[in-house]
């Protein structure tokens, strides 16, 4: 079977939130830029699955769209794919909080998730479809796949210092801003025995 895992990161950045709105709230509602969604258009050429997962917020839902709609599928929506939650930053910043997230796979700010928190929330859900053995497609965030796949991959840092994972000795994912993440996971028996990373032309 086979098991993407797709975090889409065009979002809408130039939003005024004119109301003291929690960073957390911010986050699950920000939509998907234009460049976004021509992207998600993209990707659900390329996709073809018999189930759909997402988190809940709405970037991930937009993207998940697409999918569904080529491949005639309703959309399953699961909060334990939602991001790392950030928690109250008072005087610390998001850059602040990734630095040391990769470096401590505990940390956390108050009322926050660390990765380690991540890969518990998310884990029961990732075996579960795996167990179903139908290609699936799953809309999430980068942080909480990093998460997922502590449980999987070999960890490393680059030359920047940021968090690497590596399968079989090739780095598949790392703590840089892309665009947009694609891993295309062959799943054999409830074990990963391959790990693809898919690129989309913009």
């Amino acid at each position: 079977m086979i098991i993407y895992l797709i975090s889409n990161n065009l979002v809408i950045d130039d939003i005024n939130y004119e109301s003291d709105v929690p960073v957390d709230e911010k986050r699950i509602n920000r939509p998907l830029s234009i460049d976004g969604e021509k992207l998600a258009a993209k990707l659900s050429e390329k996709i073809v699955v018999s189930e759909i997962y997402s988190s809940a917020f709405a970037s991930s839902i937009a993207t998940a769209k697409y999918i569904a709609c080529k491949n005639n599928l309703i959309i399953n929506i699961n909060s334990a794919l939602n991001d790392i939650k950030i928690g109250e930053m008072v005087r610390h910043n998001i850059k602040m909080l990734r630095f040391m997230q990769d470096r401590n796979f505990d940390y956390k700010y108050v009322n926050g998730e660390s990765l380690n928190d991540g890969k518990r929330r998310i884990l029961p859900l990732f075996k579960k479809i795996m167990s179903r053995n139908a290609d699936t497609a799953i809309i999430t965030h980068k942080r909480i796949i990093m998460s997922l796949l502590l449980n999987y991959l070999d960890t490393g840092y680059n030359l920047d210092e940021r968090l690497i994972l590596s399968f079989k000795d090739k780095v598949v994912l790392d703590d840089n801003e892309n665009d947009c993440d694609i891993l295309k996971l062959t799943i054999n028996e409830e074990k990963i025995e391959n790990i693809e990373v898919l690129e989309i032309e913009r």
